[in-house]
C-alpha cells in the first residue's frame, strides 16, 4: 500500500497486523535503485565547490595595552584566565561573526599547515599556530563568516596514511595464495599415494584458514587506522580549536559510561523482532540475550543548522500526523509559532582493536544473539554468538519543538537521511573463537537486519517522540487508530452464472463472498458457502474498521463473489466496489444497494446482482453528563483516594484525551471500537511442577525451605519460558503474538482494534504461553478482562495483571481502550458469535398433517453440532408428537453448542419410520435471538424438495414464498422451549479440530478452573454508570425534574428508545436503579460514618474487622450458590458449571455436611474415575501423567496425527476464504 511507503511513526505505537515488523525480505525489495548515482552526483558538488568569495584573509586584533585585563580563576576549568570589559571591537565581532579557518582547508596557499607526513609533535605544533586566540602564523588562515557555508567542515582533518591500497593487494595475493596452496596440498599429497577423498577437504580447511587469517589481519589494520584517526581529533580539543564538535565528543565519551545499559532494550527488542520476523528455515528461534555499549563511544562527525526549507518533507508529514489528532485552532497555534530548531548530524562509529577474547571485545558495542538451529516446533539447538559493531557511518536530521515551559523541548521529530552504513563482526561465544565475519550465513543475516530496523526511520519516514510523555512515562494510548466502521449487511445474490457442469434445478454454483480492500487484498470477513445455488439468501452483517491510512491512498470497498471448488481454485463470479472517500462524507445511514456484478477486468460485467446495505459510522461525543472523578470504585473507600492505587492515565494533553479518561462508555452505544495492547511482562517464570525439594528424603537438607520463593533471581535463564501471548475477544481468537525467547522480562508492544457489538457484555482474554518442541505449548497464565468491570469510570485502562490458572507466575501490563460509534444494532444483533442452543422445555410437541401412524426421530444440528433426539422418546397420537426431553432417563437433555452463531441455524429434521430420506424440516436461525432470553417457540413444520438448500439459506415464515426453484409447504408446527446461552463451555469440545480450537477451550477451562469465569454471559451496566444515566436522562428534561417515579417512566417510554434493547433489562427495573450493587456503596465516606457510629472512624472494633479470609469455616452464600464449588484434590471432582449436571455422565456427590472426611476410596475403578473427572485441569497445569515429558510428547503426536488425518478427510470440502487470525510478524 502507498501508506505503508511512507508512514509516520508516532513514538509509543504499538505492533499490529497493520503495523507489522520489517523484515529483511521486504526491507530489500525496497531499497532505494538510484542511490548510488544520486551520492555520485552530490560527491561532484563538493569537489567542484571552489568558490571562496566570502573568505577574506586573517587580519590579527590591534595588541591590547598590558595590564588592563583582570586575571580570575575560570568556575568551569578552574584555571586563571584573563578577562576584559566588552568594548566596540567585541560589539563588531558580535555582529559579524567571522571564524578563523586553515588555509589548507580552504584550498588556498598557505605558510603553515598540518600535513599527514609530520611526526606527532610537528602536527601538534602546526596545528596549534593556526589556532586562535593564541597568535596566528602570518598567510595560513583566513576569515569566514559564521553563517557561510565554509563553517561546516571539519578544520584539521585528521592525517592519516591510507593503507586501503595495500589492503587490496594483501586480499589479491592471499587469493592467489590460497588457490596455490589448494591445489599443492591436492598434487603433492596424489603424488605420495594420497586419497582424493581426503585431500580436497584437508585442501579446503588449510585455504580456508588462510584467508580467514588474512582477513583478520586486513580487519586489524582498519582498526588500529580508525584509532590514530581518533586520537589525532583528540589532538585538536587539547590545541583549543573553536567551533569544532570534538567538545561534544568529549563530552560523549564521558557519559557513554554512564548512560543505563536498559535504555537500549528497545533497539535490542527491536532487532530481535525484525530478525525473528527474517530468520530461514533452518532458525527456528532467535533471541537477543543481552546488548551492551562498552566504553568506545559514537562520534559525531559534524553538526549544522537547517532553515524550514530543508525539512519540507518532515514538515508536510508532521502537519498531516497532526491534523488528525489536534484541534484545528491547536494547530495553527503550533505551526504559526515557529517554535522549532533544526538539525543535521552525522554520525559514526568503528571498533577499536582489541584482542581475540570475547571478553576483550565487550569494551566495543555489541550485543549477544542466542540462535536456535533446527525445526520450529521439533527441535532446537541453542547456538551463542557475539556481534560485534565494527562500523557505522549516517547522517540524521531532527526537528525540535520547542515549549516556553521546561525542560523547554516539547517533543523531537528524527528522520535518517538514507540507510546507515552498518558492519557486523560475529563471533561464537568461546574463550577464543573464530571470526565469522566472511561467513555469508549468520553475519549477513545480521547486517541486513540492522538496516531493515533502520529502514523504519529513512526519510520520508519519521519517528516523532514527545518527550513530555517519555519524561513522564506515558505510553498508554488514548485513541484508536480507526477513525469509525464501515457496517455492511449482505442479503441475497440473484441470477448468478453457473460455474460447474452438475448441479440441481436453480443450482450450478457454490457461492460465497468476501469483504475486502481492493488495494490491499486481504479479506476482512468472508461469509459461509451455499452449495448449489444461484440465488442464495445470505442475511449476514460486518463491520470493517475504517482508519486514515485507508482514506488518504483511496481505498475501494471490494465485495467479490466466489464459487467454491473441491479440486481446483476457487473462481471470482462477480464483484462490486464503492469509494471509500465518498462514503464517509455521509456517516450515520445505512444505504440499501443492488448492484449489477462486473467482472474482474476493467469495463466488463457478470450476471447476477448482490443486494447489500453499507453505512459509515464514525466514532461517538463523550456525554459530559457521565463524566467522573477517573477513580477506581472497585477500591474500599478508605483507601480509593490514594494516589498510589490509581491507574496510570498517562500525560493528559487535549480536553478529548482528559474525557477519555475521566468518561465511561455509553450505554446509549453500546457498539464500538476497542484497542487491546499487550506491553510487556515483568517476573516471569515457570512453576515447579515437579515436587519438592526440601527434607532428606528428598536427597535435600534438613530445615532449607521445600521450594524457591521470591522475585526470579535472573533475567535469562534456560529455565524461562519462550512465551507469547494470544488475545481472545468473547471466546474467539483475534491476535497471536510473536515469541520472545527465554526471557523474564519479555516486550509485546502489540496488539488489535476489534468491532465489538456490545461491550456490556465482551470479555477479553489474554493468554501467555510457552512456545515448546514436540509438546503442546501449555499456559502459563490466563487473564479474563470484562470491560463492564473495569470500564466504570474511564474509558481506557491501562493495569498489571497477575497471570494465574497456568504453570507459571508474572504480571502482565494491558491497555484496553473503547470508543463507542454511532450505530445503534437490535437486541438480536448484540451478542456473541460464540454459544450454546439450550432446550429448556420437559418435552418437544409437533403436530404434522398426514403422519399418524409412525413414530420419529428427530436429528438437530447447528453450525458445527448436532444430537439425535431416539424414536423410544417419541411418543405420539394421531398427528400430534411429543418428544421428551426431560433428561432425566438415560438419555441427556439436548443442547447444541455453536461457534458462528450469526450464520447458522437449529434444523430440524424428522425421520419416520419406514422412510428412506426425511422430507419435514424446521428451521429457528439463532440471530433473530437475544442472548440469555427465554421464550416459546411455536415455528412451522415445512415439507420441502431440497432439504440442503433449505438448512443453508436464510429462510423464514416471512420470505419462503419469494425464494425462487425451492418447494417449501407448510404442513405443522413445532413447540418448544428454549433460549441461546451465549460463551464457551465444555460442550464446546467436540470443536477442538486444530491447535486454534484446543487453545481457545483451553483458555476457557482455565479461567474456569480459577473461578473467574462462569459458563452465563451476561450483559449488565454497572450500577455506577446506570445512575449517571438515570440522572442525565432526567436532568435534560425541566417537566421531569419534579415527577414521581411513574410520571417517568411514561415520559421516557415515549422518546421511542427501546431501554429494554439498550440495557438489557425491563425498563421498570432500569429507572428504579435497584439492580446490582446497592447505591449506598457510592456515598461519602462522611455520611456513611455519621449514620454508622460504629465505623471505623468512630471506634476500633478488632474482633469485628472484616479482614476478608475464606476458610472451611467462613463459606459465603454466593461462593455455594453463585459461584463455582471448587472441589478439593481428595474430591476427585471437577469443577463443574453452578446448576448444571456433569457434561462427562458421573454425578456429583454432595458433601457439604461431611466436608471434614476425607472422600479418597482405595477402590482402583474409583480412583480411575476420580482423575478421569479432573484430568483436564490436571494436565493443563502439567501434573498427574502430564508431569512426565514423554507422556507430554506422546500427547502432541496423537493429537497432531489426528488434527492431520482430519485436514485430509475434509480435503474435498468446499470451504471459504476465511481470514487468517491477525498477527504482527
Amino acid at each position: 500500500m502507498a501508506s505503508e511507503q511512507e508512514h509516520h511513526y508516532p513514538g509509543g505505537g504499538h505492533y499490529s497486523g497493520l503495523n507489522r515488523i520489517p523484515n529483511i525480505k521486504q526491507f530489500v525489495a525496497g531499497l532505494d535503485k538510484e542511490k548510488k548515482e544520486r551520492d555520485a552526483r552530490i560527491d561532484a558538488q563538493l569537489k567542484a565547490n571552489k568558490n571562496n568569495k566570502d573568505v577574506a584573509d586573517h587580519q590579527d586584533p590591534p595588541e591590547v595595552y598590558k595590564g588592563t585585563g583582570r586575571v580570575v580563576t575560570d568556575p568551569v576549568t578552574g584555571k586563571q584566565v584573563t578577562i576584559d570589559d566588552v568594548d566596540t571591537n567585541f560589539m563588531k565581532a558580535a555582529e559579524e561573526p567571522h571564524l578563523s579557518v586553515p588555509n589548507a582547508n580552504l584550498g588556498k596557499e598557505t605558510t603553515v599547515k598540518t600535513d599527514s607526513a609530520q611526526s606527532g609533535e610537528e602536527y601538534r605544533k602546526a596545528q596549534d599556530i593556526t589556532a586562535p586566540p593564541d597568535p596566528v602564523a602570518t598567510g595560513s588562515t583566513s576569515d569566514v563568516p559564521i553563517h557561510g557555508e565554509k563553517t561546516n567542515i571539519l578544520f584539521h582533518p585528521t592525517p592519516s596514511v591510507s593503507y586501503e591500497p595495500m589492503y587490496a593487494v594483501i586480499e589479491q595475493r592471499a587469493t592467489v595464495l590460497c588457490a596455490g596452496v589448494f591445489f599443492a596440498i591436492i598434487l603433492i599429497g596424489k603424488f605420495f599415494g594420497g586419497r582424493l577423498l581426503g585431500l580436497i577437504p584437508l585442501a579446503i580447511c588449510v585455504a580456508s584458514g588462510v584467508f580467514l587469517w588474512m582477513k583478520d589481519l586486513v580487519r586489524q589494520g582498519r582498526d588500529i587506522e580508525w584509532s590514530s584517526e581518533q586520537k589525532r581529533g583528540e589532538t585538536a580539543t587539547a590545541n583549543l580549536i573553536p567551533e569544532s564538535v570534538e567538545w561534544m565528543n568529549t563530552l560523549l565519551g564521558v557519559v557513554w559510561g554512564l548512560i543505563n545499559p536498559d535504555m537500549f532494550a528497545a533497539v535490542a527488542d527491536t532487532l530481535e523482532d525484525v530478525m525473528q520476523a527474517s530468520v530461514p528455515g533452518i532458525i527456528e528461534n532467535v533471541k537477543v540475550a543481552d546488548i551492551n555499549q562498552g566504553n568506545n563511544p559514537l562520534r559525531i562527525l559534524s553538526l549544522r543548522a537547517l532553515p524550514d526549507s530543508h525539512m519540507k518533507e518532515l514538515k508536510d508529514e508532521m502537519h498531516k500526523e497532526n491534523e488528525k489528532t489536534k484541534d484545528p485552532q491547536e494547530l495553527a497555534a503550533d505551526e504559526e509559532g515557529g517554535d522549532y530548531y533544526n538539525l543535521e548530524a552525522s554520525f559514526a562509529y568503528h571498533a577499536k582493536p582489541s584482542a581475540e577474547s570475547v571478553s576483550a571485545k565487550a569494551q566495543n558495542m555489541g550485543m549477544q544473539l542466542v540462535f536456535y538451529l533446527g525445526i520450529k516446533g521439533l527441535f532446537g539447538i541453542p547456538l551463542p554468538i557475539w556481534v560485534e559493531l565494527i562500523g557505522l557511518v549516517g547522517t540524521v536530521r531532527l526537528r525540535l519543538q520547542m515549549s516556553p515551559e521546561p525542560p523547554f523541548l516539547k517533543a523531537v521529530t528524527i528522520t535518517l537521511m538514507g540507510v546507515p552504513k552498518v558492519e557486523a563482526g560475529c563471533t561464537p561465544m568461546i574463550e577464543r573463537g573464530v571470526n565469522i565475519l566472511n561467513l555469508p550465513v549468520i553475519s549477513n543475516f545480521v547486517n541486513w537486519a540492522i538496516k531493515a530496523a533502520a529502514s523504519m526511520y529513512v526519510a520520508p519516514k519519521s519517528l516523532t517522540l514527545d518527550l513530555g510523555k517519555m519524561l513522564s512515562g506515558d505510553d498508554i494510548q488514548k485513541e484508536t487508530n480507526a477513525m469509525g466502521i464501515l457496517f455492511i449487511r449482505i442479503h441475497k445474490a440473484v441470477g448468478l452464472s453457473k460455474q460447474d457442469r452438475q448441479g440441481s434445478k436453480g443450482g450450478g454454483s457454490d457461492p460465497y463472498i468476501t469483504v475486502s480492500f481492493s488495494k490491499f487484498g486481504k479479506p476482512m470477513y468472508c461469509t459461509r458457502v451455499i452449495q448449489d445455488d444461484l440465488n442464495p439468501v445470505f442475511e449476514e452483517s460486518c463491520a470493517i474498521p475504517v482508519t486514515a491510512d485507508l482514506i488518504k491512498v483511496d481505498e475501494q470497498l471490494s465485495m467479490e463473489l466466489w464459487d467454491s471448488d473441491r479440486s481446483s481454485a476457487d473462481d471470482v463470479v462477480g464483484k462490486v466496489e464503492l469509494s471509500l472517500q465518498k462514503l464517509i462524507q455521509h456517516p450515520g445511514k445505512m444505504y440499501p444497494q443492488v448492484s449489477k456484478l462486473r467482472g474482474v477486468k476493467a469495463e466488463s460485467s457478470m450476471p447476477g446482482e448482490l443486494h447489500w446495505e453499507v453505512g459509515y459510522f464514525g466514532k461517538t461525543q463523550f456525554r459530559a453528563a457521565l463524566r467522573t472523578d477517573g477513580k477506581d470504585i472497585s477500591l474500599p473507600k478508605e483507601i480509593r483516594d490514594n494516589k498510589e492505587l490509581q491507574d496510570d492515565k498517562g500525560a493528559i494533553q487535549s480536553d478529548q484525551e482528559d474525557a477519555v479518561v475521566h468518561t465511561p462508555p455509553d450505554p446509549l452505544w453500546p457498539s464500538g471500537l476497542l484497542s487491546v495492547v499487550v506491553h510487556q511482562i515483568v517476573n516471569l517464570e515457570l512453576a515447579n511442577v515437579k515436587g519438592s525439594e526440601g527434607g532428606k528424603r528428598k536427597g535435600g537438607r534438613e530445615y532449607e525451605p521445600a521450594r524457591d520463593a521470591g522475585e526470579i533471581k535472573e533475567e535469562s535463564s534456560k529455565k524461562l519460558p519462550n512465551a507469547y501471548c494470544t488475545i481472545l475477544l468473547n471466546d474467539e481468537l483475534v491476535y497471536k503474538t510473536r515469541t520472545k525467547v527465554v526471557s523474564s522480562k519479555p516486550i509485546f508492544n502489540a496488539g488489535t482494534e476489534r468491532f465489538v457489538r456490545d461491550w456490556r457484555s465482551a470479555i477479553v482474554t489474554v493468554t501467555v504461553r510457552d512456545s515448546r518442541n514436540r509438546q503442546h505449548d501449555p499456559i502459563i497464565g490466563v487473564v479474563p478482562l470484562k470491560l463492564s468491570d473495569l470500564m466504570q469510570t474511564s474509558s481506557q485502562v491501562t493495569r498489571w495483571y497477575p497471570l494465574d490458572g497456568g504453570i507459571g507466575f508474572g504480571r502482565v501490563r494491558i491497555s484496553l481502550l473503547f470508543r463507542s460509534v454511532e450505530l445503534k444494532l437490535p437486541p438480536t444483533q448484540l451478542g456473541w458469535e460464540v454459544g450454546t442452543f439450550e432446550f429448556n422445555s420437559e418435552k418437544i410437541s409437533s403436530t404434522i398433517r398426514g403422519m399418524d401412524k409412525s413414530k420419529a426421530k428427530l436429528k438437530l444440528r447447528t453450525g458445527g453440532s448436532s444430537i439425535v433426539v431416539k424414536r423410544e422418546q417419541c411418543s405420539g397420537e394421531g398427528e400430534n408428537f411429543e418428544w421428551n426431553i426431560s433428561g432425566i432417563t438415560n438419555n441427556p437433555r439436548p443442547r447444541l453448542p455453536v461457534q458462528y452463531r450469526y450464520r447458522s441455524p437449529v434444523f430440524f429434521e424428522f425421520h419416520f419410520s419406514g422412510r428412506r430420506h426425511a422430507e419435514h424440516f424446521a428451521a429457528i436461525w439463532l440471530q433473530e435471538l437475544v442472548d440469555g432470553e427465554e421464550r416459546d417457540f411455536d415455528i412451522p413444520v415445512w415439507k420441502c424438495d431440497n432439504a440442503m438448500r433449505l438448512s443453508q439459506n436464510f429462510i423464514t415464515p416471512a420470505n419462503f414464498n419469494t425464494v425462487p426453484d425451492i418447494k417449501i409447504e407448510e404442513v405443522g408446527r413445532l413447540r418448544f422451549r428454549g433460549r441461546f446461552k451465549a460463551g464457551t463451555d465444555r460442550d464446546h469440545l467436540r470443536f477442538v479440530g486444530d491447535n486454534d480450537s484446543r487453545e481457545t477451550i483451553e483458555t476457557w477451562e482455565a479461567c474456569f478452573a480459577e473461578g473467574v469465569r462462569q459458563e452465563e454471559v451476561s450483559s449488565v451496566v454497572p450500577p455506577s454508570i446506570q445512575k449517571l444515566h438515570d440522572d442525565s436522562l432526567t436532568h435534560a428534561r425541566d417537566v421531569l425534574a419534579t415527577a414521581s417515579e411513574e410520571e417517568k417512566r411514561k415520559w421516557l417510554s415515549k422518546d421511542g428508545t427501546d431501554w429494554s434493547g439498550a440495557f438489557g433489562q425491563d425498563p421498570a427495573e432500569f429507572m428504579t436503579g435497584r439492580e446490582g450493587r446497592d447505591e449506598t456503596e457510592y456515598e461519602s465516606d462522611e455520611t456513611s460514618d455519621a449514620e454508622n457510629p460504629d465505623s471505623p472512624s468512630q471506634k476500633l472494633n478488632h474482633t469485628g474487622t472484616d479482614l476478608g479470609i475464606k476458610d472451611g469455616t467462613n463459606t459465603t452464600e454466593e461462593d455455594e450458590e453463585g459461584g463455582p464449588a471448587r472441589a478439593s484434590e481428595s474430591d476427585g471432582v471437577g469443577l463443574l458449571p453452578p446448576g448444571r449436571p456433569s457434561t462427562s455422565g458421573s454425578a456429583l456427590t454432595t458433601g457439604t455436611a461431611d466436608s471434614g472426611k476425607s472422600r479418597s476410596s482405595r477402590n482402583p475403578i474409583r480412583q480411575y474415575k476420580d482423575y478421569k473427572e479432573k484430568s483436564r485441569d490436571l494436565h493443563r497445569q502439567h501434573r498427574g501423567l502430564m508431569q512426565w515429558r514423554p507422556l507430554r510428547n506422546a500427547q502432541f503426536a496423537k493429537d497432531e496425527a489426528k488434527y492431520a488425518i482430519r485436514r485430509v478427510t475434509h480435503m474435498g470440502s468446499l470451504s471459504g476464504r476465511q481470514p487468517d487470525v491477525e498477527t504482527e510478524v
